[in-house]
């Protein structure tokens, strides 16, 4: 193990995908501050929505934005290395950052070198450029291998790591308060859907279709005497319009429409369970304490389910599943059996998931 990272004074975190993979790094940071209090933590991130969480997270510092996605080369390089101007002693790539241009991005930060070396495509992407690292392993939480890199700070690794940590202000839950005024009748529980996923990498794949949510909606209604909120972004409101529509419901199925992320999740933590895919949301729902009956298809359940809350994951047992790992590469099913994971869960399934956690919501 490097001294280099046990007696450092500084540390800059790579933390460049999204919103889930934001929170899945915020126990490591939750722990590392605890025991390394003088530790300055700063933290890059490309996505808006990512600063927004870490500015809140009491062990950072500073959040540094950089627009990799839609400034050109020469620009990110300009912002790199001002941020470089720290002269950081560690830098950290959070879980995952199985990219070539990641590692690039880490060179040029300066500082010891930590993270993690990959089980696919891990030459290529330029893993062996980290100095300090552990191998990816798939039958761990994302969180527990991120958890993992702790030792490299003179930091033992918890028994149980700690909860994802989302903030939410007062103004977050007095806005959510002020969007259910007048849309639901006072005392009647809520049950939130989140029918959407990420498109890049040909992630739309993961959405279970939207006459299943329709159904499951329609059940929870009727049998529960609850409201649906469907969560969503802007490109996702044609299935959030689908589920309403078809869901045949009306006054007790809404789309929740115009509320940031922050807002967003105050009115999921107002939720007795939350109905998702794979997605970022899914893991709102485990970062504000909801549970959880999470729909997945090719990805690895065992390494992304809802972290430290009750859950219940429907998915289909298939051969060839999961099939998708951590790299630029875009999800495809491999099989060539049209995405059957996904597509061949019922809606009877995931109702009886959602039963099973509303009965006997255990981990």
């Amino acid at each position: 193990m490097s001294a280099a990272a046990a007696h450092a004074r500084s540390l800059i975190c790579m933390c460049l995908s999204g919103v889930g993979d934001a929170l899945t790094f915020s126990p490591f940071l939750t722990v590392l501050k605890q025991n390394r209090p003088e530790l300055v933590i700063d933290v890059l991130v490309m996505f808006r929505a990512c600063e927004s969480l870490y500015q809140a997270h009491p062990a950072v510092n500073r959040v540094f934005f950089v627009d990799f996605v839609n400034q050109g080369g020469l620009a990110s390089l300009r912002d790199v290395l001002r941020i470089r101007r720290n002269h950081y002693d560690v830098s950290v790539a959070a879980l995952p950052a199985n990219r070539w241009e990641y590692n690039v991005i880490q060179v040029l930060l300066g500082g010891r070198r930590i993270g993690h070396r990959y089980l696919n495509a891990n030459i290529r992407n330029l893993n062996f450029l980290k100095q300090d690292w552990i191998r990816e392993d798939d039958n761990l939480h994302v969180v527990e291998q991120n958890i993992n890199l702790l030792p490299f700070f003179g930091v033992a690794r918890p028994a149980t790591p700690p909860p994802l940590h989302f903030p939410l202000m007062e103004a977050d839950t007095d806005a959510a308060a002020s969007w259910l005024r007048g849309r639901i009748e006072a005392g009647r529980p809520l049950v939130a859907f989140h029918p959407g996923s990420a498109t890049f990498k040909n992630h739309i794949m993961k959405r279970w279709p939207a006459a299943g949510f329709a159904q499951v909606a329609q059940r929870v209604v009727d049998e529960w005497n609850a409201d649906v909120l469907v969560f969503g972004t802007p490109d996702e409101q044609d299935v959030k319009d689908a589920i309403c529509a078809q869901a045949a419901r009306p006054g007790h199925v809404h789309s929740v429409d115009g509320t940031s992320l922050r807002v967003s999740a105050a009115l999921i933590k107002r939720c007795m369970q939350m109905i998702s895919n794979d997605s970022a949301l899914m893991h709102v729902a485990a970062g504000v304490g909801t549970p959880v009956v999470a729909i997945f298809a090719y990805t690895n359940a065992r390494t992304l389910y809802p972290w430290s809350v009750p859950h219940r994951v429907v998915r289909k047992d298939l051969p060839c599943s999961p099939c998708f790992y951590y790299s630029p590469k875009p999800a495809r099913c491999h099989a060539n059996i049209n995405y059957r994971c996904i597509k061949s869960i019922t809606a009877e399934e995931v109702f009886a998931a959602a039963v099973s956690l509303h009965t006997n919501p255990s981990i």
